[in-house]
Parts: structure tokens; sequence; C-alpha cells
């Protein structure tokens, strides 16, 4: 009975190894710590959380990573980390049934701003990575399952990456942090690495290195039970959802190194689109005054706005001169308001996309060549040549006007504008004189309108002119001041904006450890 029994077993055992071959696969020798979804180093097995010793080090070089902007704790949607979290990785550990043993994650912040918002900044990224994490496994993640580190400013990172990078202050910056970072003398080796090499060091540090510390870093640790036959497929190749792009031309790329096992980061320096430019007319300033016989500059800005795409934009304008010579009885004082739309021949092309791992067109800055104008414009004056003539009033006109715009710098940012304007100008006025114009004789210097008949018979703005012709004549010098920011809505004084993205990889092209070169 027992002979057949075994006989039996056996049969069965042969049937299933036919019909479903590779199905039962003995657990896997290899230290448990080794990498079982070969081609995503933050994904780990281990035997038990006892098991898991990692330093600084070996943390940055397997780490799973996103970037930040400045101030921002949620990332730009579409990085090649997050597809592949969403896409790829967490929805096969969905399907085998892993259970998380221990999940690590730190969030960073660079060191520009106060330590208070650099530490609330790295503890909101963290905190979006756990719940981007957290509502993608079908198994709770419960706290203590989780390391949470929050670097605040993240100095450790910053000498890996700059021993790393061979930096020639590597040794100097390494030296200042063991020295106030042990204490926790944070602010004081902030100000320390402030003033070395009277500000130099620290502008380099901030242009080189600081964008690539405001992260959030993960390492995902699975249980790996010893002893039991587990199935455990190869995930597939990542798959690049990442389209070639052609490299504008006002970009600069670097390949980021000092991550190991990690993906590399791509670092793009996005353009962004014109939104508001400043301006003022040059010729106003060197304005003669016939009358007042002196040169009376009329200080003057301008502002215009700049749709994403199409023909038109939309401009307001003061002046505002205000010369006065009591003693002499003269004044030039006036108060000119304007808007206006201008239509621009030149088609204004928007980038195809906002999202720098997408093909664009050839950046082009916004608004330039011949334009068509439109404008209403209103004012008050007062001007006043001598003792007896003197104007005060207010006016109202319009007309149209053309131009021309062209760039003086290579990114078009600064311009020269060659411009008129036509139209009709109305005003109503009183002409008025120092002192009594009915009694000579008695002084109270004061000012009085002309006025000789009964005063209950004077009414004010009684006169009228009327002006048809040119307007006004504009040698403009324009700064484009705002930009739109590309990844997420408002606006910035900076031309440009920089992006970090994983590079594609495949099983066919490992990522290189330089820890282990």
């Amino acid at each position: 009975m027992k002979t057949c029994r075994i006989i039996q077993q056996i049969y069965v055992l042969g049937t299933m190894l036919i019909l479903f071959p590779g199905t039962i696969v003995a657990t896997p020798t290899a230290p448990s710590d080794s990498i079982l979804y070969k081609d995503y180093p933050y994904v780990r097995f281990v035997s038990s959380t006892d098991s898991i010793r990692m330093s600084d080090d070996e943390f940055y070089a397997i780490a799973a990573r996103i970037g930040f902007a400045v101030n921002e704790y949620v990332p730009a949607p579409g990085g090649q980390f997050l597809t592949e979290l969403s896409q790829t990785v967490l929805p096969r550990i969905n399907k085998d049934s892993l259970k998380l043993a221990y999940m690590m994650i730190r969030g960073t912040a660079s060191p520009e701003g106060p330590y208070e918002n650099n530490k609330r900044l790295g503890e909101k990224r963290a905190q979006w990575l756990i719940d981007f994490i957290r509502q993608r496994l079908h198994f709770p993640v419960k706290e203590e399952d989780l390391r949470l580190d929050i670097e605040a400013e993240d100095y450790g990172f910053l000498c890996h990456l700059m021993r790393q990078a061979g930096d020639k202050d590597y040794s100097y910056v390494k030296r200042q942090c063991d020295g106030y970072l042990p204490d926790g003398n944070v602010a004081q080796l902030k100000s320390t690495l402030q003033s070395a090499q009277e500000g130099r060091l620290w502008q380099r540090l901030k242009k080189t290195y600081f964008y690539q510390l405001r992260t959030a870093r993960v390492v995902l640790f699975f249980k790996k039970y010893e002893g039991e036959e587990v199935t455990v497929e190869e995930l597939p190749a990542p798959v690049s959802v990442v389209e070639e792009a052609t490299e504008p031309s006002s970009t600069v790329t670097e390949l980021l190194a000092g991550y190991g096992d990690a993906p590399m980061l791509t670092t793009v320096r996005m353009p962004r689109r014109e939104l508001l430019a400043v301006k003022t007319n040059l010729l106003f300033y060197g304005v003669y005054m016939p009358g007042y016989n002196r040169w009376c500059p009329i200080p003057n800005i301008a502002l215009e706005y700049y749709p994403k795409r199409g023909h038109f934009t939309y401009g307001a304008s003061f002046d505002m001169p205000w010369w006065q010579d009591y003693d002499a009885h003269k004044y030039f004082q006036l108060r000119n308001y304007q808007v206006e739309s201008r239509y621009y021949f030149k088609t204004q092309k928007s980038q195809k996309s906002q999202e720098p791992q997408k093909s664009q067109e050839s950046y082009e800055p916004a608004y330039r060549g011949f334009y068509l104008q439109g404008y209403v414009h209103g004012g008050v004056f007062g001007i006043c040549f001598d003792a007896d003539r003197g104007w005060v009033g207010e006016g109202i006109g319009g007309g149209i006007g053309g131009g021309y715009v062209m760039p003086l710098s290579r990114n078009g940012h600064w311009r020269l504008e060659l411009g008129l304007q036509a139209g009709f100008f109305r005003c109503k006025y009183d002409p008025y004189q120092y002192e009594n114009p009915i009694d000579p004789g008695y002084h109270d210097n004061l000012y009085y309108y002309k006025w000789t008949l009964e005063s209950d018979l004077f009414k004010k703005r009684q006169y009228r002119w009327n002006w048809i012709g040119p307007t006004r004549v504009g040698v403009t010098l324009s700064y484009d001041l705002l930009y739109r920011r590309q990844q997420k809505c408002g606006v910035s004084f900076r031309d440009y904006e920089i992006y970090e993205t994983h590079e594609p990889h495949t099983p066919d092209n490992p990522y290189q450890n330089p820890i282990a070169q």
C-alpha cells in the first residue's frame, strides 16, 4: 500500500512538470539582499528586516529619486521613475502578492532658503512619495514598516556629489560639514560656506549642485521566504515613455553623476514663454519744452502682455512729467494714460509641449517684426510759461499706429521698438495767470482763471482745443520681465526652468556603479 502511494505521488508530480513547466521555481540561493527585480535596483528582497544594513553612500547609489522645483513638493508629471512605479513595478508587485518588509524614504531640500522652510519641504516631498506608493499597493503600508528621514539641507548628498565629480573644493566642504554637523550647527555651516572665497564658492555650489538636492528618494524591501518554493517572474524591461527629443538650441543638458546603480538623471534648461514686457520711450527723455525754455525729460513706463500664441498683444502706458519753477512761474505738469492693442504680422508659434521629455519646436522669442496698433488715451495737464500765460485742463483721444520691433539680445528678451502714432486729441481747458486779473494792484501770491466778467457767469472749461495728426513718436527699449512657467500655473522672473528626468534604460545597457569603479 505504501509503495502504491509513493508511485502515485511520483506520477502526479511528473504530470505537473509536463503540463506546467517552469511554474515551480526553487528559492534563490543568492544573498538575502540580492536584487530579484534586477532592472530596478531600488526594489530589493530580504529574509528579515534585521538583515537590512545600508550606509548613506549605498542608499544614494541604489535609491530611486524624483526631483522637485524650487519651493515645490509636488513633482512635474510624466517622470520616468513615477511612470515605472505606477505602470510597471507596483502592478507587478501586486500581481506577485509580495509582502512589504520595509520602505526607506528620504525627503530633502537645498540650502538656499530658511532652515524651517527647507525642513517643511523635505517632509512634504517625502510624504507625497509615500502617499503615491500607498495608493498603488493592494496591501496596507504600516507605519512601523517605514523609515522616514528628513534632511532639511542635504549637505551629505552635496558632499557625495562633489566627491563623485572630483570637485576641487570637495575636501574643504567635507571638512566644514564634518566640523559643524555633528554638533547640529547647521546655521554656522551655511554661514561659513556662504562667506568662503568671497561668496564665489556658494554661488558655484548653488548653480552646479543645489538643484540636485531637491528630492525624495526611496528603496523598497520585500520579504523573501527562506526555505520555501516561490514563484517570482522577471519584470519586463522598462518601456521607455520618453520620446526621442531633439535638444533645443537654448538648452544645456548635463548628466548627473554619482547615483551608482540608480537611474542617471538628465537636467534640461528649458526656455519659458514670455508673459509681460516692461518698456520706456527713450525719445521722451530728450524733450525740450518751448516756452518753458529748458529740457524737460518725460518719465514714462509701459507694459505689454503677450498671449501664448497668435498675433495680438495688449498694453498700457503712463507718462508723467512734473516740472515746476515757482519763482519763474513755469510749469510743465502732465499725467497721460494710454491703453492699446497691437497686431503683429509675424505668426507666433507656441511650443508643442510643455514637458521637456517631448519633442518641441525650436524656440523663438515672442512678438517681433512689423505691427499695427489701435489706442485710446486721456490725461490732465497744467502748463505755464510765465506769470501771464498758463493753461489747465484735461483731454481724451485715440487713433492708430504702427512700428517695428527688433531683438537686441540673442534670446530676444531685450528689444528695440520704432513706432509712430497718429489720431485725434480733444481737450477742454481754461487759461490762468498769476495774481488777480480784476484788481492788478491786489497781491495775494495766488493763481486765478483769466476772467474779468461777472463771477456768476464763470464756468470751468469754457475753451476747446482739437488736434488731428501725429500724437506720439517712439524709440522704445523693451525687456521681457515675466515668463510663463512650463510645468505648472504661475509666472517667474527667470526666463528658463530646470527640469530633471530619468534617462531611459534597458537590461542591455545597465547602470554603471561608480562606487565599484
